[in-house]
């Protein structure tokens, strides 16, 4: 056994399921390399540039997170992405945040196994009971978790692979032993870390340094969890100061505040929640409507910014607010239990039957040593109780979902005359839960992608051929937000018509659409153009773009 306060080596079973979770990564990023990055995704892409040119003031945003922006500046300056490359290379960094998120999870877990084997008593712990198979359950939960979103350019990924470090520590930092000056200035700098991948980590920080703070108040030893806050505020007050200098007002962040008003109080315009047809791609109206037959909306412009109104809410949604009402908030919370509900009875279901039945082999102390990990666990809690009032998605949570897992799991402990049976109960459970989720999962894996973004490339191509260089302004029929060739040709979209009112432009009378077009033009915009979705031909006056990708407009 090792040292208290320390960690095991990695095992030889432990590293190839090590390999195997990073050849089923490496899988996922190639096959999803030519995806669509999605609005979230241009968002932070178009802030990595921002950062690459030294345009600090466009690039401080109080909607996303800067961290996830600056390594995907450094894999752009490390390798100089074209148009056709650089979505594969957000991939390439997000697998390496990956690589990243393996190793971390996997130190955590043995962490956890190293605190699950003290003060067993003359019981066993999980990790003892069967040892290969508490590798095997920690591999596959994350295999089941991570697997779906190493494709997906945004934090989500990066900010797991902090929480499992500051988890991991907590842990230790729990063994029982003293622990020096520099353990708490880690947990300060993990802490501060989270923060730079997403705001609402900076929650978290708070919750964990208060339960440090409780422990250490019994020892009447506080400079330890004051250590922590300090270097936590010392690496986050620089950035947060010069954010509330750029946004003119104190904040840390507002995407909490914009996405209460939105998901809870309701958007403003009634229709982004929902998949009726008029409904608005983001939740608010993006700038002035000055058409409305079609609807033409005149967008904010920020010079390097492909949509500006996305690129950062907090500076162009003036108009959503906060509120408090029961009725919204009850609604949301149904809302979110319900997801919650379907995703423990339903894909982790297996997984939870049968940490039931092993906890039954010795509830009380299952449970009493599951208290025992509050100084973690109620943090990780309360950030899913915030998540669980405004908006939950799986992954927003994948590393608060493992660690609780990882939790309860360590507390299970088996009297020695259950040993046999709480393996085969632990080794089914894990072939149950295998066998769920695992055809869902190699489809996946193993599937090819029907999404491109081949066209979207075809267009920025070929909009120097007409004029269109980097830095102008452009206008989209279609929405402006999704408008991936506009991002790869350096360009702004300032004028937009919404995929929802597209039809009603095409099928508008002349005098309709050249009152349309006059609009854009006066947004500023050099030409119109429609990303081909649809084998309708490019409209009179309209100038075909290279393989049918789409049609252009050069505007007066």
């Amino acid at each position: 056994m090792p040292p208290s306060g320390s960690s095991a080596p990695p095992n030889r079973f432990e590293r190839i399921c090590q390999v195997v979770l990073l050849v089923v990564g490496a899988r996922c990023a190639f096959a999803g390399h030519a995806l669509p990055v999605e609005a979230d995704g241009l968002a932070y892409l178009d802030v990595a540039r921002a950062y690459l040119r030294h345009d600090w003031h466009t690039a401080l945003n109080g909607y996303w997170g800067p961290l996830y922006s600056w390594l995907l500046a450094a894999g752009m300056r490390i390798f100089q992405p074209g148009v056709r490359s650089e979505f594969a290379v957000a991939r390439a960094v997000n697998f390496v945040i990956f690589i990243w998120a393996v190793f971390a999870f996997s130190a955590f877990w043995r962490t956890l196994a190293d605190w699950s084997r003290r003060n067993c008593g003359v019981c066993h712990a999980l990790p003892d009971v069967s040892p290969s198979g508490w590798t095997s359950l920690g591999s596959l939960l994350f295999l089941v978790s991570f697997s779906w979103f190493v494709d997906v350019v945004n934090p989500d990924i990066l900010a797991a692979a902090i929480v499992f470090m500051i988890a991991g520590l907590l842990f230790k930092l729990n063994h029982g032993q003293e622990h020096g000056i520099g353990s708490y200035v880690w947990l300060g700098t993990l802490l501060a870390a989270g923060y730079y991948a997403k705001a609402i980590l900076l929650f978290f920080a708070g919750f964990v340094i208060a339960a440090l703070a409780v422990q250490h108040a019994r020892k009447k030893s506080l400079w330890r969890p004051a250590v922590a806050i300090t270097v936590f505020l010392v690496l986050i007050l620089p950035f947060v100061t010069t954010l509330s200098r750029t946004l003119g007002h104190f904040t840390a962040g507002d995407s909490g505040k914009l996405n209460y008003a939105w998901f809870v109080d309701g958007p403003e315009t009634k229709t982004w929640m929902t998949a009726a047809a008029g409904g608005a791609p983001i939740p608010f109206y993006p700038g002035d409507r000055v058409s409305d037959s079609p609807r033409v909306f005149r967008l904010p412009h920020l010079p390097g910014v492909t949509y500006a109104p996305w690129y950062d809410a907090t500076r162009f949604d003036r108009r959503s607010h906060p509120y408090f009402a029961w009725r919204g908030q009850l609604r949301q919370f149904a809302t979110n239990l319900k997801f919650l509900h379907e995703q423990l009875l339903g894909i982790e279901g297996p997984l939870l039957v049968c940490l039931i039945v092993l906890i039954w082999c010795a509830p009380k102390a299952a449970l009493r040593r599951l208290g025992a990990t509050w100084f973690c666990t109620l943090p990780l809690a309360a950030i899913f109780g915030m998540y669980l009032l405004v908006h939950l998605s799986m992954r927003f949570v994948l590393g608060f979902l493992l660690v609780l897992w990882g939790a309860a799991l360590a507390s299970v402990v088996v009297p020695i005359e259950l040993q046999r049976w709480g393996k085969r109960a632990l080794l089914a459970g894990i072939l149950v839960f295998a066998a769920y989720t695992g055809p869902g999962l190699i489809h996946y894996v193993f599937s090819s992608r029907a999404e491109s973004t081949q066209r979207d490339i075809i267009v920025a191509e070929a909009l120097p051929e007409y004029g269109v260089r980097p830095g102008d302004s452009v206008a989209s029929i279609g929405d402006g937000q999704t408008a991936y060739w506009a991002h790869l040709a350096r360009v702004s979209v300032v004028a937009e018509i919404w995929q929802v009112d597209s039809p009603q432009f095409w099928s508008g009378s002349a005098d309709s659409q050249q009152a349309a077009l006059h609009s854009m033009s006066e947004s500023g915009a050099k030409a119109a153009i429609w990303r081909r979705d649809s084998s309708q031909p490019c409209p009179s006056g309209w100038l075909p773009l290279a393989q049918s990708s789409g049609c252009i407009l050069l505007l007066p």
